[in-house]
């Protein structure tokens, strides 16, 4: 996969979806897919995200299709994997072994790892380390994240041509308790997330 272009973005009204969309204007989005798969499971529904850059800052929007939007989270840094739908994003300095995974339900509670190094366990987070909003409509959930730069990075500011390495993947779950469907914008021979090798690299502008 090519190297994602992370362009720096108008300022805009994180409440307002309409100004959040006005501001990724012209921004083109990747899809979420399941490489692992031959052929996608019929229910299937692709999410598009698209990222950019606020000062020192990473903003990520994400839109999801989904057939039962829900979640039985209740509070900040629960195992939402398992309690319904989730966003989640991957996000690591290139060159490094350590990661974030940062993860955002319907509800926008949130859930912050702090991850060592591939197959190291992942180390809780205080919440609200970055920021989201989320919207619900008929048949779709809109994610917004601004995750600053000291939350990925031992640096207070992102130099430009700075490079991350990034994933973002998603449990589409089901309240009649069939499996979720997973799904990831990375091109995984398996479906497990934590495999950073697999993962795209971001540039920033």
């Amino acid at each position: 996969m090519p190297p994602l272009r992370c362009q720096i973005l108008p300022s805009f009204d994180p409440e307002n979806r309409d100004s959040l969309l006005a501001a990724f204007a012209g921004i083109s989005p990747i899809e979420m897919g399941q490489a692992w798969l031959a052929a996608p499971e019929p229910d299937f529904l692709a999410a598009k995200v698209c990222v950019g850059r606020r000062g020192n800052s990473l903003i990520v929007s994400a839109t999801m299709p989904d057939l039962d939007i829900f979640t039985k989270t209740t509070d900040a840094n629960q195992r939402t994997w398992e309690l319904g739908d989730v966003f989640e994003m991957f996000l690591k300095p290139e060159g490094e072994d350590f990661y974030r995974e940062l993860h955002i339900t319907p509800a926008n509670t949130r859930t912050q790892l702090a991850i060592a190094a591939e197959g190291a366990t992942g180390e809780f987070l205080p919440d609200g380390i970055f920021a989201s909003h989320v919207w619900i409509e008929s048949g779709h959930w809109h994610v917004l994240a601004a995750v600053p730069t000291t939350v990925v990075t031992t640096r207070a500011e992102i130099s430009p041509g700075e490079k991350w390495c990034f994933s973002f993947c998603r449990y589409d779950a089901f309240r009649d308790g069939r499996q979720p469907i997973l799904s990831s914008t990375s091109p995984h021979p398996v479906p497990k997330f934590h495999r950073p090798a697999e993962w795209g690299v971001m540039v920033f502008d």
